[in-house]
C-alpha cells in the first residue's frame, strides 16, 4: 500500500527501451465527467483501484475504479476528498473536507457509504492506510499537534503518540513518522525510533525501507541494513526483496543473501515488488516489469502519453500508474 506523489509522476525521462516479452494491456481509467486529470493510488488483488480525479484549479474527488463498472465518485461532505489506500474487501480510506474547510479522516465501505473516523478533540485528520481486517492508520491534529492514530474496523480509536501513522500491516504494526524520525509502533502501541529519515515502503512483517543521512536503509525488525549513499529503496516484499534505484538505475536487493541486482540502465527505477518476485517500475519514459529472473517486459504506452510512472502492483501482477501528457495533464492507468 502506498501515497502517490504527483511531482514524481511528471519528471522527464528520455531513454527508449525494447520489450522482451508479451506485455500486459494498458487501460485508461479516465476521470469523472468534467474533470481533467486522475491518479491511481492503490490496487487490491481483485483489481479494484482507489485514487483521485482532479477538476479545475485545486478541486479533487476520491474515486474507486471497479474492474467491471468503471469509475465511481465516492461520497463526501460537499467539498474536496482524497483516497490513499484500498483493502481486499474494497474498503477505501483517505479524507473528506468538511464545511469548515477541515480535512476529516474517512473510510468508504464497499457499498460506497461514507464513515467518518472520529478522534476526540481533533480539529483535522487524515487516513493513510487500511489493512485487510479494516484497521486504519493516519494522523489527527489535537491541540495543534499531529498525533499518529489507529482506528479498528469498529471505529475504536487509539492515539499512538506524536507523529503520523503512514502504513499498517495485517498484524497491526504501524510505521510512520515522529518529527524527522522514522518510527514503528507494535501491535501494543509501543514505539521504536528507527532512524532520522524518510520511509518509502513497508511489508506485512513491519519491515521498512527508506532513506537516512547514510543513504538507503532497510529497517528490519531484527536490525538495520545500510544500502549506501546512492541507494533509494522504495518497496520491500514479505520474502526479503527490496527494490528502488542506485544512481538512477533500477535495483533489487535480497537482504537474506546480500545480493544486489541492477535491473536496467539509467534512467530507471523500481517502484514496487510483490511476493512472487515481480517488480514494477520505469525505464526511460516507459513503465516496465521484471520477473524473478530479471527478465524485463516493457508495458505498452497509453496513446498520446509522453511518459509513464508506476504507483502500485498487486499480488496477482496487475500494475497501476499514471500516464503524463505533454500539456501537463495526467491520467490513471492500469496494466492487466
Amino acid at each position: 500500500m502506498r501515497i502517490a506523489m504527483v511531482a514524481a509522476l511528471v519528471a522527464a525521462l528520455v531513454v527508449p527501451v525494447t520489450a522482451h516479452a508479451a506485455p500486459l494491456a494498458v487501460e485508461d481509467l479516465g476521470t469523472l465527467p468534467g474533470d481533467l486529470r486522475s491518479a491511481a493510488a492503490d490496487i487490491n488483488d481483485s483489481g479494484t483501484i482507489a485514487g483521485v480525479s482532479y477538476g479545475a484549479g485545486t478541486a479533487q474527488h476520491a474515486v474507486r475504479w471497479d474492474r467491471w463498472d468503471g469509475i465511481t465518485k465516492l461520497a463526501d461532505f460537499g467539498s474536496d476528498s482524497w483516497a490513499a489506500a484500498i483493502n481486499r474487501d474494497n474498503v477505501v480510506v483517505g479524507y473528506a473536507v468538511n464545511a469548515a474547510g477541515q480535512a476529516q479522516a474517512v473510510k468508504w465501505l464497499p457499498s460506497g457509504a461514507l464513515v467518518q473516523l472520529a478522534v476526540a478533540g481533533a480539529t483535522s485528520s487524515v487516513a493513510y492506510d487500511v489493512n485487510d481486517s479494516g484497521t486504519v492508520t493516519g494522523a489527527a491534529t489535537i491541540n495543534g499537534v499531529s498525533q499518529a492514530v489507529l482506528w479498528t474496523s469498529f471505529g475504536e480509536v487509539t492515539v499512538l503518540g506524536a507523529g503520523s501513522g503512514l502504513h499498517v500491516t495485517n498484524g497491526n504494526w504501524v510505521v510512520g513518522k515522529t518529527g524527522g524520525d522514522v518510527v514503528r509502533w507494535n501491535a501494543s502501541g509501543v514505539r521504536t525510533v528507527l532512524d532520522a529519515g524518510a520511509v518509502a515502503g513497508v511489508n506485512q512483517l513491519g519491515d521498512a525501507v527508506g532513506t537516512a543521512s547514510t543513504g538507503g536503509v532497510l529497517w528490519l525488525r531484527a536490525g538495520k541494513t545500510q544500502l549506501g549513499l546512492a541507494a533509494r529503496p522504495s518497496d520491500i516484499s514479505d520474502n526479503g526483496f527490496a527494490v528502488g534505484d542506485v544512481s538512477s538505475q533500477a535495483t533489487r536487493w535480497d537482504h537474506f543473501t546480500g545480493a544486489v541486482e541492477t535491473l536496467a540502465p539509467a534512467p530507471s527505477s523500481a517502484a514496487e515488488v510483490n511476493n512472487s518476485g515481480v517488480v514494477a517500475g520505469t525505464v526511460g519514459t516507459s513503465a516496465a516489469t521484471w520477473d524473478m529472473g530479471g527478465t524485463r517486459t516493457v508495458l505498452p504506452a497509453l496513446s498520446g502519453a509522453a511518459r509513464h510512472s508506476v504507483t502500485g502492483l498487486s499480488e496477482v501482477g496487475q500494475v497501476i500508474g499514471v500516464a503524463a501528457f505533454a500539456d501537463g495533464t495526467h491520467r490513471a492507468v492500469v496494466w492487466r
